[in-house]
Protein backbone atom coordinates (compact mmCIF):
# COMPACT_ATOMS: atom_id res chain seq x y z
CA UNK A 1 0.00 0.00 0.00
CA UNK A 2 1.30 3.71 -1.34
CA UNK A 3 2.58 5.19 1.93
CA UNK A 4 1.14 8.28 -0.05
CA UNK A 5 -2.91 9.70 0.12
CA UNK A 6 -3.39 9.52 -3.90
CA UNK A 7 -7.03 9.63 -3.34
CA UNK A 8 -6.35 13.63 -2.41
CA UNK A 9 -6.91 16.62 -4.80
CA UNK A 10 -3.42 17.09 -4.59
CA UNK A 11 -1.24 13.82 -3.73
CA UNK A 12 2.02 14.83 -1.52
CA UNK A 13 5.31 13.83 -4.05
CA UNK A 14 8.27 12.58 -2.43
CA UNK A 15 11.03 14.96 -3.00
CA UNK A 16 14.38 13.75 -5.22
CA UNK A 17 17.09 13.68 -3.11
CA UNK A 18 20.05 16.29 -4.62
CA UNK A 19 23.58 16.52 -3.83
CA UNK A 20 26.22 19.67 -4.07
CA UNK A 21 29.77 19.06 -5.26
CA UNK A 22 32.07 19.48 -2.77
CA UNK A 23 36.31 20.04 -3.55
CA UNK A 24 38.86 19.32 -0.50
CA UNK A 25 42.11 19.43 -1.55
CA UNK A 26 44.66 17.50 0.83
CA UNK A 27 48.67 18.39 0.86
CA UNK A 28 50.83 15.42 1.41
CA UNK A 29 54.95 16.34 2.21
CA UNK A 30 56.93 12.52 2.07
CA UNK A 31 58.18 13.78 5.67
CA UNK A 32 54.57 13.33 7.02
CA UNK A 33 55.34 9.50 7.00
CA UNK A 34 56.22 7.18 9.75
CA UNK A 35 60.49 6.84 8.95
CA UNK A 36 60.46 3.88 11.03
CA UNK A 37 57.38 1.50 8.98
CA UNK A 38 58.51 3.94 5.90
CA UNK A 39 62.13 4.10 5.79
CA UNK A 40 61.93 5.16 1.96
CA UNK A 41 59.99 7.94 0.70
CA UNK A 42 59.21 5.69 -2.63
CA UNK A 43 56.43 3.96 -0.55
CA UNK A 44 54.25 5.00 2.33
CA UNK A 45 51.17 5.23 4.22
CA UNK A 46 49.64 7.94 5.60
CA UNK A 47 46.52 8.91 7.99
CA UNK A 48 43.85 11.81 6.68
CA UNK A 49 43.35 14.93 9.37
CA UNK A 50 39.84 13.93 9.16
CA UNK A 51 37.69 10.96 7.24
CA UNK A 52 36.37 11.94 4.03
CA UNK A 53 33.18 10.64 2.97
CA UNK A 54 31.10 10.19 -0.31
CA UNK A 55 34.16 10.37 -2.91
CA UNK A 56 33.12 10.88 -6.03
CA UNK A 57 36.47 11.43 -7.98
CA UNK A 58 40.07 12.09 -7.25
CA UNK A 59 42.74 13.82 -9.02
CA UNK A 60 46.70 14.93 -8.25
CA UNK A 61 46.74 18.68 -9.18
CA UNK A 62 50.29 19.42 -7.87
CA UNK A 63 53.22 17.70 -7.77
CA UNK A 64 56.92 19.30 -6.79
CA UNK A 65 59.24 16.33 -7.01
CA UNK A 66 62.82 16.20 -6.93
CA UNK A 67 65.53 16.51 -9.81
CA UNK A 68 68.58 15.21 -7.76
CA UNK A 69 67.65 11.86 -8.69
CA UNK A 70 70.57 9.27 -9.54
CA UNK A 71 70.26 7.50 -13.44
CA UNK A 72 73.24 4.84 -11.84
CA UNK A 73 72.24 3.30 -8.14
CA UNK A 74 73.32 0.65 -6.68
CA UNK A 75 69.11 -0.03 -6.09
CA UNK A 76 69.16 0.31 -10.18
CA UNK A 77 71.23 -2.06 -10.79
CA UNK A 78 73.92 -0.53 -12.61
CA UNK A 79 76.76 0.61 -11.51
CA UNK A 80 79.01 -2.30 -12.28
CA UNK A 81 80.61 -3.94 -15.04
CA UNK A 82 83.04 -6.37 -15.13
CA UNK A 83 86.32 -7.22 -17.54
CA UNK A 84 89.43 -9.61 -17.75
CA UNK A 85 92.99 -8.80 -19.63
CA UNK A 86 95.26 -10.64 -21.96
CA UNK A 87 98.04 -9.27 -21.08
CA UNK A 88 100.98 -8.74 -24.21
CA UNK A 89 104.54 -8.77 -23.59
CA UNK A 90 104.77 -5.90 -26.44
CA UNK A 91 107.90 -4.15 -24.80
CA UNK A 92 111.24 -4.09 -25.60
CA UNK A 93 113.62 -6.38 -23.68
CA UNK A 94 115.98 -3.95 -21.25
CA UNK A 95 115.18 -1.37 -18.65
CA UNK A 96 111.82 -0.42 -20.33
CA UNK A 97 110.75 -3.80 -20.09
CA UNK A 98 106.94 -4.18 -19.18
CA UNK A 99 107.33 -4.32 -15.26
CA UNK A 100 103.35 -5.54 -14.66
CA UNK A 101 103.67 -8.68 -17.84
CA UNK A 102 104.33 -11.36 -15.30
CA UNK A 103 101.85 -11.01 -12.94
CA UNK A 104 98.81 -9.68 -14.90
CA UNK A 105 100.13 -13.43 -17.18
CA UNK A 106 98.94 -14.66 -14.28
CA UNK A 107 95.77 -14.25 -13.81
CA UNK A 108 95.12 -14.21 -17.67
CA UNK A 109 91.17 -15.84 -16.61
CA UNK A 110 90.71 -13.39 -13.97
CA UNK A 111 87.73 -10.99 -13.51
CA UNK A 112 88.69 -7.18 -12.63
CA UNK A 113 85.09 -5.86 -11.47
CA UNK A 114 84.64 -2.12 -11.58
CA UNK A 115 81.76 -0.07 -9.88
CA UNK A 116 81.34 3.43 -10.10
CA UNK A 117 80.04 6.18 -7.77
CA UNK A 118 76.42 6.55 -7.79
CA UNK A 119 74.82 9.44 -9.28
CA UNK A 120 73.98 11.61 -12.02
CA UNK A 121 76.93 11.91 -14.92
CA UNK A 122 77.67 13.39 -17.94
CA UNK A 123 79.23 11.31 -20.64
CA UNK A 124 82.48 13.14 -19.79
CA UNK A 125 82.08 12.75 -16.33
CA UNK A 126 80.80 8.58 -16.89
CA UNK A 127 83.95 7.85 -19.14
CA UNK A 128 86.40 9.48 -16.61
CA UNK A 129 84.75 7.55 -13.66
CA UNK A 130 84.75 3.95 -15.76
CA UNK A 131 88.56 4.92 -17.11
CA UNK A 132 89.71 5.30 -13.50
CA UNK A 133 88.16 2.90 -11.76
CA UNK A 134 89.11 0.39 -14.67
CA UNK A 135 92.88 1.16 -14.33
CA UNK A 136 92.57 1.11 -9.92
CA UNK A 137 90.90 -2.40 -9.95
CA UNK A 138 94.40 -3.74 -11.96
CA UNK A 139 96.53 -1.75 -10.17
CA UNK A 140 94.82 -3.05 -6.68
CA UNK A 141 95.70 -6.41 -7.79
CA UNK A 142 99.14 -5.92 -8.81
CA UNK A 143 99.90 -3.73 -5.55
CA UNK A 144 98.22 -7.12 -3.71
CA UNK A 145 100.87 -9.52 -5.55
CA UNK A 146 103.73 -7.48 -4.63
CA UNK A 147 104.57 -5.44 -7.62
CA UNK A 148 104.41 -1.64 -7.22
CA UNK A 149 103.32 1.25 -9.69
CA UNK A 150 100.19 2.46 -10.79
CA UNK A 151 98.30 0.48 -14.37
CA UNK A 152 97.10 3.46 -16.37
CA UNK A 153 96.53 1.85 -19.49
CA UNK A 154 92.32 2.05 -19.81
CA UNK A 155 91.38 4.89 -21.64
CA UNK A 156 87.46 5.52 -21.66
CA UNK A 157 86.07 8.10 -24.42
CA UNK A 158 82.87 9.19 -25.26
CA UNK A 159 82.55 10.53 -29.26
CA UNK A 160 80.44 13.44 -29.27
CA UNK A 161 79.59 12.99 -32.90
CA UNK A 162 78.39 9.18 -32.67
CA UNK A 163 77.51 9.76 -28.97
CA UNK A 164 79.29 6.19 -28.13
CA UNK A 165 81.35 5.11 -25.49
CA UNK A 166 85.14 3.70 -26.76
CA UNK A 167 86.95 1.77 -24.83
CA UNK A 168 90.75 0.89 -25.67
CA UNK A 169 94.06 -0.26 -23.52
CA UNK A 170 97.69 1.07 -24.94
CA UNK A 171 99.42 -2.31 -24.56
CA UNK A 172 97.07 -4.95 -23.34
CA UNK A 173 94.24 -6.93 -24.88
CA UNK A 174 91.05 -7.18 -23.06
CA UNK A 175 87.49 -8.70 -22.75
CA UNK A 176 84.41 -6.54 -21.68
CA UNK A 177 82.64 -9.49 -20.26
CA UNK A 178 79.18 -8.19 -20.32
CA UNK A 179 77.71 -11.62 -20.73
CA UNK A 180 78.21 -12.07 -16.93
CA UNK A 181 75.65 -11.65 -14.14
CA UNK A 182 76.39 -9.42 -11.58
CA UNK A 183 74.92 -9.82 -8.16
CA UNK A 184 73.63 -6.78 -6.12
CA UNK A 185 73.02 -6.43 -2.51
CA UNK A 186 70.14 -4.25 -2.73
CA UNK A 187 69.09 -2.29 0.42
CA UNK A 188 65.31 -1.75 -0.74
CA UNK A 189 63.16 -5.40 -1.00
CA UNK A 190 61.10 -3.80 -3.23
CA UNK A 191 63.42 -3.48 -5.88
CA UNK A 192 63.10 -5.98 -9.16
CA UNK A 193 66.17 -7.92 -10.49
CA UNK A 194 66.83 -6.26 -13.94
CA UNK A 195 68.94 -8.67 -15.21
CA UNK A 196 66.68 -10.18 -17.58
CA UNK A 197 65.20 -7.66 -19.56
CA UNK A 198 66.86 -6.85 -22.87
CA UNK A 199 67.25 -3.12 -21.82
CA UNK A 200 68.48 -1.07 -18.86
CA UNK A 201 69.90 -4.71 -17.76
CA UNK A 202 73.31 -2.98 -16.24
CA UNK A 203 75.60 -0.32 -16.61
CA UNK A 204 77.12 -2.07 -20.02
CA UNK A 205 73.19 -1.56 -21.32
CA UNK A 206 72.88 2.35 -20.63
CA UNK A 207 76.76 2.98 -21.94
CA UNK A 208 75.67 1.44 -25.47
CA UNK A 209 76.49 -2.61 -25.04
CA UNK A 210 74.53 -5.42 -25.92
CA UNK A 211 74.54 -8.63 -23.44
CA UNK A 212 77.56 -10.34 -24.33
CA UNK A 213 81.65 -10.41 -24.62
CA UNK A 214 83.37 -8.20 -26.56
CA UNK A 215 86.57 -9.05 -27.34
CA UNK A 216 88.86 -6.12 -27.95
CA UNK A 217 90.01 -5.37 -31.66
CA UNK A 218 93.99 -4.27 -32.47
CA UNK A 219 95.10 -1.57 -34.55
CA UNK A 220 98.81 -0.52 -35.35
CA UNK A 221 98.62 3.10 -34.82
CA UNK A 222 96.91 5.34 -32.52
CA UNK A 223 92.94 5.53 -32.24
CA UNK A 224 92.11 9.33 -33.23
CA UNK A 225 88.86 11.32 -34.08
CA UNK A 226 88.87 14.11 -36.84
CA UNK A 227 86.37 16.00 -35.96
CA UNK A 228 88.40 18.35 -33.85
CA UNK A 229 91.41 20.65 -34.72
CA UNK A 230 93.90 19.33 -34.13
CA UNK A 231 92.17 15.57 -33.94
CA UNK A 232 91.46 14.12 -30.63
CA UNK A 233 93.80 11.19 -29.92
CA UNK A 234 91.94 8.50 -27.96
CA UNK A 235 94.55 6.08 -26.90
CA UNK A 236 98.42 5.94 -28.34
CA UNK A 237 100.93 2.61 -28.06
CA UNK A 238 102.83 2.74 -25.37
CA UNK A 239 105.67 0.63 -27.03
CA UNK A 240 106.52 2.05 -29.79
CA UNK A 241 105.98 -0.25 -33.02
CA UNK A 242 102.97 -2.12 -31.14
CA UNK A 243 99.80 -2.44 -31.59
CA UNK A 244 96.80 -0.52 -29.37
CA UNK A 245 93.53 -2.18 -28.54
CA UNK A 246 90.09 -1.10 -28.35
CA UNK A 247 85.97 -1.89 -28.42
CA UNK A 248 83.27 0.25 -29.38
CA UNK A 249 80.40 0.66 -27.89
CA UNK A 250 77.26 -1.28 -30.54
CA UNK A 251 74.97 1.59 -29.89
CA UNK A 252 74.13 5.26 -28.61
CA UNK A 253 74.24 6.24 -24.84
CA UNK A 254 71.22 6.03 -22.65
CA UNK A 255 72.30 7.78 -19.27
CA UNK A 256 70.20 10.66 -18.70
CA UNK A 257 67.44 8.59 -16.65
CA UNK A 258 63.78 8.18 -16.73
CA UNK A 259 61.01 10.45 -18.45
CA UNK A 260 58.49 9.40 -15.92
CA UNK A 261 57.43 8.47 -12.58
CA UNK A 262 54.37 6.46 -12.04
CA UNK A 263 52.05 7.50 -8.25
CA UNK A 264 50.58 4.86 -7.17
CA UNK A 265 47.36 5.15 -4.71
CA UNK A 266 46.24 1.73 -3.22
CA UNK A 267 42.72 0.85 -4.27
CA UNK A 268 42.48 4.25 -6.41
CA UNK A 269 44.15 3.66 -9.01
CA UNK A 270 42.57 4.43 -12.44
CA UNK A 271 45.53 3.87 -15.63
CA UNK A 272 45.65 1.00 -17.60
CA UNK A 273 48.92 0.05 -18.61
CA UNK A 274 51.07 -2.25 -20.80
CA UNK A 275 54.03 -4.53 -19.09
CA UNK A 276 57.50 -3.82 -20.75
CA UNK A 277 59.91 -6.28 -21.63
CA UNK A 278 58.02 -8.37 -23.83
CA UNK A 279 59.49 -11.39 -26.34
CA UNK A 280 56.78 -13.57 -27.90
CA UNK A 281 53.33 -11.54 -28.19
CA UNK A 282 52.84 -13.35 -31.27
CA UNK A 283 53.10 -16.81 -30.38
CA UNK A 284 50.06 -18.61 -30.12
CA UNK A 285 52.32 -20.62 -26.82
CA UNK A 286 54.20 -18.75 -24.43
CA UNK A 287 52.61 -15.79 -25.53
CA UNK A 288 54.16 -12.92 -22.74
CA UNK A 289 52.24 -9.97 -23.90
CA UNK A 290 50.43 -8.51 -20.59
CA UNK A 291 48.94 -5.75 -19.87
CA UNK A 292 48.30 -4.23 -16.28
CA UNK A 293 44.64 -3.03 -15.23
CA UNK A 294 44.16 0.32 -12.70
CA UNK A 295 47.71 0.37 -12.25
CA UNK A 296 48.84 3.93 -11.55
CA UNK A 297 47.04 6.54 -10.24
CA UNK A 298 49.17 9.79 -11.83
CA UNK A 299 51.53 10.02 -14.72
CA UNK A 300 54.39 12.51 -13.73
CA UNK A 301 56.83 13.80 -16.06
CA UNK A 302 60.56 14.17 -15.51
CA UNK A 303 61.02 17.18 -17.40
CA UNK A 304 64.49 18.50 -16.19
CA UNK A 305 67.65 16.91 -14.97
CA UNK A 306 69.81 17.40 -12.32
CA UNK A 307 70.36 19.90 -10.95
CA UNK A 308 66.64 21.52 -10.66
CA UNK A 309 62.73 20.45 -9.63
CA UNK A 310 60.29 19.34 -11.36
CA UNK A 311 56.50 21.33 -10.88
CA UNK A 312 53.70 20.36 -12.22
CA UNK A 313 49.90 20.72 -11.56
CA UNK A 314 46.95 20.05 -13.72
CA UNK A 315 46.92 22.88 -16.02
CA UNK A 316 50.30 21.98 -16.97
CA UNK A 317 51.22 18.14 -17.72
CA UNK A 318 49.21 16.24 -15.56
CA UNK A 319 46.42 14.24 -16.70
CA UNK A 320 44.54 12.11 -14.14
CA UNK A 321 41.10 11.26 -12.66
CA UNK A 322 39.85 8.85 -10.80
CA UNK A 323 36.23 8.71 -10.31
CA UNK A 324 34.20 6.27 -8.35
CA UNK A 325 30.79 4.41 -9.01
CA UNK A 326 29.21 4.33 -6.69
CA UNK A 327 31.40 7.02 -4.73
CA UNK A 328 33.42 5.76 -1.68
CA UNK A 329 31.80 5.92 1.18
CA UNK A 330 34.80 6.29 3.58
CA UNK A 331 38.73 7.55 3.11
CA UNK A 332 40.97 6.82 6.14
CA UNK A 333 44.44 6.32 4.88
CA UNK A 334 45.97 6.54 1.57
CA UNK A 335 49.12 4.32 0.71
CA UNK A 336 51.54 5.79 -2.31
CA UNK A 337 53.97 4.20 -4.46
CA UNK A 338 56.44 5.74 -6.75
CA UNK A 339 57.57 3.93 -9.28
CA UNK A 340 59.24 3.79 -12.95
CA UNK A 341 56.99 1.93 -15.87
CA UNK A 342 59.44 -0.82 -15.69
CA UNK A 343 58.70 -1.30 -11.91
CA UNK A 344 61.53 0.04 -10.34
CA UNK A 345 61.14 2.13 -6.94
CA UNK A 346 62.18 5.86 -7.50
CA UNK A 347 65.57 5.92 -5.25
CA UNK A 348 64.85 9.61 -3.91
CA UNK A 349 68.00 9.43 -2.21
CA UNK A 350 66.03 11.26 1.01
CA UNK A 351 65.30 14.14 -1.18
CA UNK A 352 61.85 15.65 0.31
CA UNK A 353 58.82 16.39 -2.43
CA UNK A 354 55.01 17.07 -1.55
CA UNK A 355 52.22 17.01 -3.66
CA UNK A 356 48.08 17.94 -3.58
CA UNK A 357 45.67 15.72 -4.12
CA UNK A 358 42.30 17.36 -4.52
CA UNK A 359 38.77 14.91 -3.31
CA UNK A 360 35.29 15.72 -5.07
CA UNK A 361 33.31 15.19 -2.21
CA UNK A 362 28.96 14.69 -2.45
CA UNK A 363 27.15 16.60 0.09
CA UNK A 364 23.38 15.89 0.71
CA UNK A 365 21.96 18.91 -0.23
CA UNK A 366 18.96 18.65 2.50
CA UNK A 367 21.77 17.94 5.42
Amino acid sequence: MSAFNVAAQHPLQPREQTYLLDRKLLTVHSEDRDIKKWPKANHFEIILPQAYQNIESMRLVEANMPANYYTFSNEYQNTKLEFSLIPKNNSPPGPTADPFYLSLSANVNGIYTVDIQEGFYCPDELAAEIENKMNTAVTEYLNNAGISGTYDRFKVYYDKVSQKFWFGNSVDEFILQFDRKIDYTLKDCGQPVVWNRYTKWGLPSYIGFEKQSYVSTSDISAIEFDYTIPPTVFVTPLFAGFPVYFVKASSTIKIFGETTIYMEVDKCNSYDELKPYSKNTSNMYNNDYNGIVDSAFAKIPITTIPHGQIWESRNGLLQNLTVFDPPLERIQKLKFKFRYHDGRLVDFQDFPFDFTIAFNRLRNEIG
